[in-house]
């Protein structure tokens, strides 16, 4: 074997390297040469992962005529139903289950729904979310903007042509109907020409028209006979409604049982009878509507009767104070809760227009005695409820006097607690 060697070349004096300094230096540079190396392929391989998040199916249904929360929930959550069934419970009453009622949701890839948004109306929505727990159910509400609103109108047609012309909604028209229903019906009384104004709070949500709060006054002249409405709390802090001198606008009896209707039929001693094909006495009124049309009561009083009555076909006996009696005749059904012995306040439902018994037609026969004889209820002449106490009254007279301001489209003067 050939030994090759190298000839050494000349260095200064003090830079002189021996062969273990070499050694030591060659390997701390391979050391340090890989150790780079290492941190570089360990920051270019370093992944920060975030967790997954759970695939989800969007769900949604729409109530349709017919629909229950059972069927709902059955749509949407399959097997788990009647879990989600109950947690709507809680916060949704069956019968407020309207057709257009949107329920929107995200489904798990397992086929388990985790969560659930009902949307009520504009404002008010419920959310329901599946937790270990069980299922978590919050009625949420966005806030309303409040704004007094003056509207005046003129009828030329109806109430409700006339209300929407100046500006407000049916429900506003329902409104005023029930606040003059004891002096004025609103399907007889009323004439081309009668006007109207009304002072209400009008409510928001994000800026869209929401709905009506409390109707703080309205007037409603009818062929010149002007009616003033104020609405004052009671000695009990009941809201009711007055006129500009403090006397209640409610009365012993309501002037129709059925809100909106029209007489088929007066009370007559000698009326042909449609069944019996002969003349005889009709002690009541008819007042012709669709069958199921809620029938309210007139006024305070305590239920005596309730079922099948021959002729009468389904009705409803009710006894009142100062020795009279109300009867509703030809009935579909009745409403829950009335029996024999029930009290009812004035303008609850207590059953539905029908055509039960000798009837040829949905309609409803309103009868009423007076100290057990039949008289006309179109001719009843019915006084005004409890009055306002003194000191009471006059307070509500300091506050009248600003709202008849705003009813007149006036500001108020100094002073008046409107």
């Amino acid at each position: 074997m050939r030994l090759r060697s190298r000839r050494a070349v000349p260095r200064p004096l003090g830079t002189v390297v021996t062969v273990t300094t070499l050694v030591f230096a060659v390997a701390a540079t391979v050391a340090c040469t890989e150790d780079r190396t290492a941190r570089r392929s360990e920051a270019a391989t370093r992944v920060d992962v975030a967790p997954l998040e759970p695939v989800m199916e969007p769900v949604r249904t729409t109530v349709i005529s017919g629909d229950t929360i059972e069927s709902v929930c059955r749509r949407l959550a399959g097997d788990e139903w009647t879990a989600w069934r109950d947690a709507l419970l809680i916060e949704l009453d069956p019968r407020a289950l309207r057709p257009g009622t949107t329920f929107e949701g995200w489904r798990r890839a397992d086929g388990h729904l985790d969560h659930l948004q009902v949307h009520l109306d504009l404002r008010t929505r419920l959310h329901l979310e599946s937790t270990f727990e069980g299922i978590v159910v919050e009625r949420r509400a966005r806030p309303v903007e409040h704004e007094l609103l003056r509207l005046e109108g003129e009828i030329t047609s109806s109430l409700f042509a006339a209300v929407e012309e100046a500006g407000g909604g049916p429900d506003l028209a329902v409104r005023m109907a029930e606040i003059f229903q004891w002096d004025i019906d609103f399907l007889r009384d009323i004439r081309k020409g009668d006007r109207f104004v009304v002072v209400v709070d009008r409510e928001y949500v994000d800026g869209a028209p929401y709905g009506y709060g409390t109707l703080f006054a309205a007037r409603f002249v009818n062929d010149g006979r002007i009616l003033d409405a104020l609405v004052y709390p009671d000695d009990d802090g009941t809201l009711g409604y007055y006129d500009a001198q403090g006397r209640p606008l409610r009365k012993q009896f309501l002037r129709s049982p059925l809100k909106f209707s029209r007489i088929t039929s007066r009370f007559s001693m000698s009326r042909f009878h449609p069944v019996h094909k002969r003349r005889m006495p009709h002690y009541g009124v008819d007042y012709g509507a669709p069958v199921g049309t809620p029938v309210h009561v007139t006024s305070d009083g305590t239920v005596t009767f309730v079922g099948r009555n021959g002729g009468a076909g389904n009705m409803v006996r009710v006894r009142h104070p100062n020795g009279y009696e109300t009867n509703y005749l030809h009935l579909s059904g009745y409403a829950p809760g009335i029996r024999a012995g029930v009290r009812v306040r004035q303008g609850q439902v207590i059953g539905y227009v029908g055509s039960t018994g000798w009837s040829t037609g949905a309609h409803l026969d309103y009868r009423v005695k007076l100290n057990g004889s039949w008289i006309n209820p179109l001719g009843i002449t019915s006084p005004p409820v409890e009055p306002l106490g003194d000191v009471r009254l006059k307070r509500f007279l300091n506050h009248a006097l600003g709202v008849l301001y705003l009813l007149e489209g006036r500001e108020p003067p100094e002073g008046a607690a409107c």
